[in-house]
Protein backbone atom coordinates (compact mmCIF):
# COMPACT_ATOMS: atom_id res chain seq x y z
CA UNK A 1 0.00 0.00 0.00
CA UNK A 2 1.07 3.66 -0.31
CA UNK A 3 2.05 5.90 1.72
CA UNK A 4 1.87 9.71 2.24
CA UNK A 5 4.28 12.28 2.19
CA UNK A 6 1.84 14.44 4.35
CA UNK A 7 2.04 17.31 1.30
CA UNK A 8 -1.38 18.17 1.53
CA UNK A 9 -0.72 19.39 4.91
CA UNK A 10 1.84 21.63 4.08
CA UNK A 11 -0.24 22.59 0.59
CA UNK A 12 -3.26 23.71 2.41
CA UNK A 13 -0.61 25.51 5.19
CA UNK A 14 0.72 27.06 1.51
CA UNK A 15 -2.43 28.26 0.63
CA UNK A 16 -3.08 30.34 3.76
CA UNK A 17 -0.17 31.94 3.18
CA UNK A 18 -0.71 32.82 -0.99
CA UNK A 19 -4.19 33.80 -0.42
CA UNK A 20 -5.63 36.05 3.23
CA UNK A 21 -21.62 18.00 -8.81
CA UNK A 22 -21.06 15.05 -9.22
CA UNK A 23 -22.24 11.85 -8.73
CA UNK A 24 -25.44 9.74 -8.41
CA UNK A 25 -27.48 10.92 -5.97
CA UNK A 26 -26.35 9.67 -2.40
CA UNK A 27 -27.80 10.43 1.08
CA UNK A 28 -26.37 13.00 3.13
CA UNK A 29 -23.55 11.43 5.52
CA UNK A 30 -24.17 12.14 8.79
CA UNK A 31 -22.42 11.02 11.98
CA UNK A 32 -24.16 8.15 13.51
CA UNK A 33 -23.63 7.13 17.51
CA UNK A 34 -20.97 3.81 17.24
CA UNK A 35 -22.88 1.00 18.59
CA UNK A 36 -20.24 -1.95 18.99
CA UNK A 37 -18.15 -0.98 16.30
CA UNK A 38 -15.27 -3.26 14.84
CA UNK A 39 -12.13 -2.96 17.56
CA UNK A 40 -8.44 -2.26 16.14
CA UNK A 41 -6.17 -5.16 18.07
CA UNK A 42 -2.43 -4.06 18.47
CA UNK A 43 -0.03 -6.60 17.30
CA UNK A 44 2.91 -4.65 17.09
CA UNK A 45 4.73 -2.10 19.74
CA UNK A 46 7.41 -0.97 22.75
CA UNK A 47 9.88 -2.22 20.59
CA UNK A 48 10.78 0.33 17.77
CA UNK A 49 12.36 2.88 20.06
CA UNK A 50 12.50 6.07 19.20
CA UNK A 51 10.74 5.10 16.07
CA UNK A 52 8.22 5.30 13.69
CA UNK A 53 6.17 3.47 10.46
CA UNK A 54 5.14 5.49 7.89
CA UNK A 55 4.11 2.97 4.96
CA UNK A 56 2.45 -0.69 5.03
CA UNK A 57 1.68 -3.15 2.40
CA UNK A 58 -0.43 -6.60 2.77
CA UNK A 59 -0.32 -8.73 -0.56
CA UNK A 60 -1.70 -11.47 1.60
CA UNK A 61 -3.46 -12.77 5.16
CA UNK A 62 0.26 -14.31 5.93
CA UNK A 63 2.29 -11.31 4.31
CA UNK A 64 2.51 -7.88 5.37
CA UNK A 65 5.72 -5.13 5.58
CA UNK A 66 5.74 -1.88 7.15
CA UNK A 67 8.47 0.42 7.01
CA UNK A 68 9.84 3.52 8.93
CA UNK A 69 12.83 4.29 11.45
CA UNK A 70 14.10 3.95 14.72
CA UNK A 71 16.98 4.50 17.09
CA UNK A 72 18.90 2.26 19.02
CA UNK A 73 20.36 2.93 22.92
CA UNK A 74 23.54 5.16 22.08
CA UNK A 75 20.77 7.54 19.75
CA UNK A 76 21.92 5.81 16.18
CA UNK A 77 19.04 5.98 13.78
CA UNK A 78 18.43 2.80 11.62
CA UNK A 79 16.18 2.16 8.84
CA UNK A 80 13.27 -0.18 10.05
CA UNK A 81 11.58 -3.17 7.81
CA UNK A 82 9.10 -5.33 9.78
CA UNK A 83 7.47 -8.89 8.31
CA UNK A 84 4.55 -10.28 9.20
CA UNK A 85 4.07 -14.55 8.36
CA UNK A 86 0.64 -14.41 9.45
CA UNK A 87 1.48 -15.03 13.65
CA UNK A 88 3.89 -12.21 14.00
CA UNK A 89 5.54 -9.35 12.84
CA UNK A 90 9.61 -8.93 13.54
CA UNK A 91 12.29 -6.72 12.52
CA UNK A 92 14.07 -7.61 9.27
CA UNK A 93 17.77 -8.38 9.84
CA UNK A 94 19.72 -4.82 8.45
CA UNK A 95 22.23 -6.93 6.90
CA UNK A 96 20.25 -8.23 4.26
CA UNK A 97 18.99 -5.13 3.03
CA UNK A 98 20.94 -1.82 1.60
CA UNK A 99 22.31 0.28 3.98
CA UNK A 100 20.04 3.41 3.82
CA UNK A 101 18.63 5.42 7.54
CA UNK A 102 15.34 5.65 6.76
CA UNK A 103 12.98 3.37 4.82
CA UNK A 104 9.74 5.63 3.71
CA UNK A 105 7.71 3.72 1.47
CA UNK A 106 6.19 0.09 0.85
CA UNK A 107 4.51 -1.54 -1.96
CA UNK A 108 4.11 -4.66 -2.67
CA UNK A 109 1.96 -6.57 -5.80
CA UNK A 110 2.44 -10.54 -4.35
CA UNK A 111 4.57 -12.13 -1.49
CA UNK A 112 7.25 -12.47 -3.98
CA UNK A 113 6.76 -9.27 -5.23
CA UNK A 114 7.43 -6.60 -2.55
CA UNK A 115 10.00 -2.66 -3.11
CA UNK A 116 10.96 -0.19 -0.90
CA UNK A 117 12.10 3.29 -1.04
CA UNK A 118 14.11 4.96 1.23
CA UNK A 119 17.43 7.03 1.92
CA UNK A 120 20.63 7.80 3.92
CA UNK A 121 23.10 10.79 4.32
CA UNK A 122 24.34 10.72 1.15
CA UNK A 123 21.35 8.63 -1.59
CA UNK A 124 18.15 7.96 -1.97
CA UNK A 125 17.54 3.81 -2.50
CA UNK A 126 15.80 1.51 -3.52
CA UNK A 127 15.14 -2.58 -2.62
CA UNK A 128 12.95 -5.62 -4.25
CA UNK A 129 12.08 -8.80 -2.21
CA UNK A 130 11.80 -11.84 -4.60
CA UNK A 131 10.36 -14.27 -1.88
CA UNK A 132 13.86 -15.26 -1.02
CA UNK A 133 15.94 -12.20 -0.36
CA UNK A 134 16.59 -8.43 -1.17
CA UNK A 135 18.58 -6.88 -3.96
CA UNK A 136 19.09 -3.48 -4.47
CA UNK A 137 17.26 -1.89 -7.32
CA UNK A 138 18.96 1.19 -9.25
CA UNK A 139 17.01 4.45 -8.86
CA UNK A 140 15.65 6.11 -11.80
CA UNK A 141 17.76 8.82 -13.50
CA UNK A 142 15.94 11.97 -12.85
CA UNK A 143 15.86 15.61 -13.88
CA UNK A 144 18.51 18.17 -12.42
CA UNK A 145 18.01 19.36 -9.13
CA UNK A 146 14.53 16.94 -9.12
CA UNK A 147 13.63 16.23 -5.47
CA UNK A 148 13.89 12.52 -4.62
CA UNK A 149 13.26 12.94 -1.00
CA UNK A 150 9.61 11.68 -0.11
CA UNK A 151 8.79 9.43 -2.23
CA UNK A 152 6.29 7.07 -3.34
CA UNK A 153 5.45 3.33 -4.31
CA UNK A 154 3.16 1.37 -5.97
CA UNK A 155 2.74 -1.52 -7.39
CA UNK A 156 0.55 -3.59 -8.94
CA UNK A 157 0.97 -7.21 -11.56
CA UNK A 158 3.50 -7.15 -13.83
CA UNK A 159 4.48 -2.78 -13.07
CA UNK A 160 5.86 -0.61 -10.11
CA UNK A 161 5.98 2.97 -9.98
CA UNK A 162 7.94 5.67 -7.93
CA UNK A 163 6.69 9.21 -7.76
CA UNK A 164 8.54 11.97 -6.15
CA UNK A 165 7.06 15.38 -5.88
CA UNK A 166 7.99 16.72 -9.68
CA UNK A 167 8.28 13.32 -11.36
CA UNK A 168 6.68 9.37 -11.98
CA UNK A 169 9.07 7.16 -13.03
CA UNK A 170 7.70 3.48 -14.16
CA UNK A 171 9.50 0.37 -14.31
CA UNK A 172 10.76 -0.90 -17.49
CA UNK A 173 12.45 -3.65 -18.78
CA UNK A 174 14.67 -4.06 -16.22
CA UNK A 175 14.99 0.09 -15.87
CA UNK A 176 12.96 3.29 -15.37
CA UNK A 177 11.31 5.95 -17.59
CA UNK A 178 10.43 9.14 -15.92
CA UNK A 179 8.15 11.56 -16.95
CA UNK A 180 8.39 14.94 -15.56
CA UNK A 181 4.84 16.71 -14.44
CA UNK A 182 3.50 19.72 -15.58
CA UNK A 183 4.91 23.23 -13.76
CA UNK A 184 3.03 23.81 -10.37
CA UNK A 185 2.53 20.19 -9.64
CA UNK A 186 3.12 18.59 -6.52
CA UNK A 187 2.42 15.18 -5.91
CA UNK A 188 1.37 13.99 -1.96
CA UNK A 189 0.60 10.33 -2.99
CA UNK A 190 -0.30 7.22 -6.07
CA UNK A 191 -1.73 4.18 -6.13
CA UNK A 192 -2.32 1.59 -8.17
CA UNK A 193 -4.46 -1.11 -9.47
CA UNK A 194 -3.07 -2.98 -12.59
CA UNK A 195 -0.15 -1.73 -14.89
CA UNK A 196 -3.21 0.08 -17.09
CA UNK A 197 -4.75 2.04 -14.40
CA UNK A 198 -2.80 3.97 -11.55
CA UNK A 199 -3.62 7.39 -10.04
CA UNK A 200 -1.18 10.18 -8.38
CA UNK A 201 -2.94 12.99 -6.32
CA UNK A 202 -1.07 16.26 -4.80
CA UNK A 203 -1.68 19.83 -5.47
CA UNK A 204 -0.62 22.61 -8.81
CA UNK A 205 -0.15 25.90 -8.70
CA UNK A 206 -0.73 28.63 -11.09
CA UNK A 207 -1.00 32.50 -10.04
CA UNK A 208 -4.48 32.60 -11.54
CA UNK A 209 -5.94 30.41 -9.12
CA UNK A 210 -3.56 29.83 -6.34
CA UNK A 211 -2.95 26.32 -4.86
CA UNK A 212 -5.97 23.54 -5.86
CA UNK A 213 -6.11 20.19 -5.63
CA UNK A 214 -4.18 17.91 -9.13
CA UNK A 215 -5.50 14.15 -9.73
CA UNK A 216 -3.74 11.96 -13.00
CA UNK A 217 -4.77 8.84 -13.87
CA UNK A 218 -2.45 6.21 -16.06
CA UNK A 219 -4.27 4.59 -18.89
CA UNK A 220 -1.23 1.97 -19.67
CA UNK A 221 0.56 4.41 -22.29
CA UNK A 222 0.27 8.19 -20.55
CA UNK A 223 -0.82 9.85 -17.23
CA UNK A 224 -4.06 12.13 -18.38
CA UNK A 225 -5.03 14.60 -15.76
CA UNK A 226 -8.45 14.41 -14.13
CA UNK A 227 -10.12 17.73 -13.21
CA UNK A 228 -10.78 17.78 -9.81
CA UNK A 229 -13.35 21.07 -7.72
CA UNK A 230 -11.32 24.23 -7.38
CA UNK A 231 -11.93 23.72 -3.78
CA UNK A 232 -8.42 24.53 -2.44
CA UNK A 233 -7.90 21.21 -1.00
CA UNK A 234 -4.56 20.25 -0.07
CA UNK A 235 -4.37 16.64 -0.99
CA UNK A 236 -2.39 13.87 1.21
CA UNK A 237 -4.05 10.68 -0.07
CA UNK A 238 -5.52 8.82 -2.76
CA UNK A 239 -7.08 4.91 -3.23
CA UNK A 240 -7.77 3.68 -6.45
CA UNK A 241 -10.64 0.86 -5.52
CA UNK A 242 -12.29 0.36 -8.52
CA UNK A 243 -11.55 1.53 -12.27
CA UNK A 244 -15.01 3.67 -10.79
CA UNK A 245 -14.26 4.42 -7.58
CA UNK A 246 -11.46 6.41 -6.37
CA UNK A 247 -11.33 8.38 -3.28
CA UNK A 248 -9.20 11.51 -1.81
CA UNK A 249 -8.59 12.91 1.32
CA UNK A 250 -6.76 16.38 2.22
CA UNK A 251 -7.74 19.66 4.40
CA UNK A 252 -9.44 22.65 2.50
CA UNK A 253 -8.14 26.07 4.80
CA UNK A 254 -11.25 27.88 5.98
CA UNK A 255 -10.29 31.16 8.28
CA UNK A 256 -7.78 30.06 10.79
CA UNK A 257 -8.16 26.26 10.67
CA UNK A 258 -9.38 23.25 8.23
CA UNK A 259 -11.86 21.09 6.89
CA UNK A 260 -11.40 17.52 7.34
CA UNK A 261 -12.20 16.73 3.50
CA UNK A 262 -13.15 13.66 1.50
CA UNK A 263 -13.76 13.38 -2.69
CA UNK A 264 -14.83 10.42 -4.70
CA UNK A 265 -14.60 9.61 -8.46
CA UNK A 266 -17.50 7.59 -9.95
CA UNK A 267 -15.72 7.08 -13.21
CA UNK A 268 -16.78 10.52 -14.42
CA UNK A 269 -16.84 13.19 -11.68
CA UNK A 270 -15.86 14.10 -8.27
CA UNK A 271 -18.35 14.52 -5.20
CA UNK A 272 -17.52 15.60 -1.78
CA UNK A 273 -18.77 12.95 0.47
CA UNK A 274 -18.72 15.23 3.50
CA UNK A 275 -17.12 14.25 6.99
CA UNK A 276 -18.05 15.43 10.79
CA UNK A 277 -16.05 17.88 11.08
CA UNK A 278 -14.13 17.42 14.13
CA UNK A 279 -11.09 18.65 14.19
CA UNK A 280 -9.36 16.16 12.90
CA UNK A 281 -6.33 15.81 10.10
CA UNK A 282 -7.11 13.41 8.22
CA UNK A 283 -4.11 11.65 6.92
CA UNK A 284 -4.51 8.20 4.79
CA UNK A 285 -7.75 6.51 3.15
CA UNK A 286 -8.20 3.14 2.04
CA UNK A 287 -10.77 0.45 2.22
CA UNK A 288 -11.73 -3.25 1.91
CA UNK A 289 -15.24 -4.88 2.97
CA UNK A 290 -16.74 -2.35 0.86
CA UNK A 291 -15.96 -0.16 3.75
CA UNK A 292 -14.02 3.28 3.71
CA UNK A 293 -11.39 4.09 6.12
CA UNK A 294 -9.60 7.21 6.91
CA UNK A 295 -7.03 8.36 9.51
CA UNK A 296 -6.26 11.29 11.59
CA UNK A 297 -6.41 13.06 15.00
CA UNK A 298 -7.87 15.69 16.62
CA UNK A 299 -5.55 18.63 16.59
CA UNK A 300 -3.65 17.77 20.07
CA UNK A 301 -2.58 14.29 18.92
CA UNK A 302 -4.14 12.75 22.39
CA UNK A 303 -5.89 9.34 23.49
CA UNK A 304 -6.46 6.36 21.21
CA UNK A 305 -5.81 6.53 17.60
CA UNK A 306 -9.18 7.37 15.65
CA UNK A 307 -10.89 6.14 12.11
CA UNK A 308 -13.67 7.51 10.09
CA UNK A 309 -15.55 4.69 8.91
CA UNK A 310 -17.95 5.42 5.86
CA UNK A 311 -20.51 2.59 4.44
CA UNK A 312 -21.84 4.25 1.63
CA UNK A 313 -24.78 6.02 3.98
CA UNK A 314 -22.97 7.50 6.32
CA UNK A 315 -19.32 8.21 8.78
CA UNK A 316 -19.00 6.56 12.31
CA UNK A 317 -16.12 7.37 14.61
CA UNK A 318 -14.08 4.49 15.38
CA UNK A 319 -11.28 4.63 18.18
CA UNK A 320 -8.45 2.34 18.00
CA UNK A 321 -6.40 0.90 20.26
CA UNK A 322 -3.48 2.53 22.45
CA UNK A 323 -0.56 0.94 24.69
CA UNK A 324 -0.74 1.52 28.46
CA UNK A 325 0.43 4.71 29.38
CA UNK A 326 0.76 5.81 25.93
CA UNK A 327 -0.98 8.20 23.13
CA UNK A 328 -1.07 7.62 19.68
CA UNK A 329 0.38 10.90 18.06
CA UNK A 330 -0.55 9.36 14.42
CA UNK A 331 -1.60 6.55 12.09
CA UNK A 332 0.17 7.30 8.85
CA UNK A 333 -1.14 4.55 6.51
CA UNK A 334 -3.76 1.49 5.97
CA UNK A 335 -2.78 -0.92 3.60
CA UNK A 336 -6.35 -3.13 2.85
CA UNK A 337 -5.23 -7.22 3.32
CA UNK A 338 -5.97 -9.02 0.51
CA UNK A 339 -8.31 -12.10 0.68
CA UNK A 340 -9.84 -10.87 3.33
CA UNK A 341 -12.36 -7.56 4.68
CA UNK A 342 -9.14 -6.48 6.93
CA UNK A 343 -6.71 -3.60 7.08
CA UNK A 344 -3.38 -3.12 8.98
CA UNK A 345 -2.96 0.23 10.25
CA UNK A 346 1.06 1.55 11.15
CA UNK A 347 2.33 4.80 12.79
CA UNK A 348 3.46 5.56 16.03
CA UNK A 349 2.66 6.64 19.66
CA UNK A 350 4.35 8.31 22.47
CA UNK A 351 4.81 7.77 26.02
CA UNK A 352 5.87 10.26 28.64
CA UNK A 353 8.19 9.41 31.59
CA UNK A 354 7.38 13.09 33.11
CA UNK A 355 10.23 14.30 32.14
CA UNK A 356 11.05 13.39 28.46
CA UNK A 357 8.04 12.18 25.29
CA UNK A 358 9.28 8.85 23.64
CA UNK A 359 8.01 7.69 20.53
CA UNK A 360 7.43 3.84 19.45
CA UNK A 361 6.48 2.10 16.18
CA UNK A 362 2.90 0.61 16.15
CA UNK A 363 0.63 -2.16 14.02
CA UNK A 364 -2.83 -2.22 14.34
CA UNK A 365 -5.44 -4.61 12.69
CA UNK A 366 -8.93 -4.36 12.86
CA UNK A 367 -10.23 -7.48 14.04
Amino acid sequence: MRTRMLYGLAAATLVVGLTTTAGQAQAVPTLKAAAAPPAWKIFYAGRLTEGYLHSVAAPSPSSAWAVGQYQDANGGHHAAVLRWNGRAWSLTPPGSLPDMKYWYSVSASSPRDVWIYGWNEERAGIAHFDGRKWREVAFPELPESAPVSYAELASAHNATWLVGETWVSRRVHGGWKTTTLPAGVRISSIDARSAHDAWIAGTVYTEARGLQPYTARWNGHAWKRVKTPANKLGVNDVWAQSRKSVWVTGLIPKGEGWVPTVLHWNGRRWKNVKMPDQGQWPLAISGNGGKVWVTGDPAGFDGPPLYWRFDGRRWTTVAGAVPAGGRVEAVNALAPIKGTARLWGVGNYIVDDGQVAHSFGLVQRDR
